[in-house]
C-alpha cells in the first residue's frame, strides 16, 4: 500500500508542476508555448508507456 501512496504523491507533485507551468504561461500571455509543452508531454508519455522500445525511436527522431 505504501508503494501505491508514494506513486500517487509523485504523480500529484508532477501535476502541480505542470499546472504551475501552464499558469505561468497564462499569466505572461505566452499561449503559443502550450502546444510545445503538449507535444513534449505526449512524447514523454509515449516513451514511458513503451519503455523506450526500439520501434518508437524512429518516430521520435522525425519529431525532433
Amino acid at each position: 500500500m505504501s508503494a501505491r501512496r508514494g506513486f500517487l504523491r509523485r504523480l500529484a507533485s508532477r501535476a502541480v508542476t505542470l499546472g504551475g507551468l501552464l499558469g505561468h504561461f497564462a499569466h505572461r500571455r505566452r499561449f503559443f508555448l502550450v502546444p510545445l509543452v503538449l507535444v513534449l508531454l505526449a512524447a514523454a508519455v509515449l516513451l514511458a508507456a513503451t519503455g523506450g522500445l526500439a520501434y518508437v525511436a524512429p518516430f521520435l527522431y522525425t519529431l525532433f
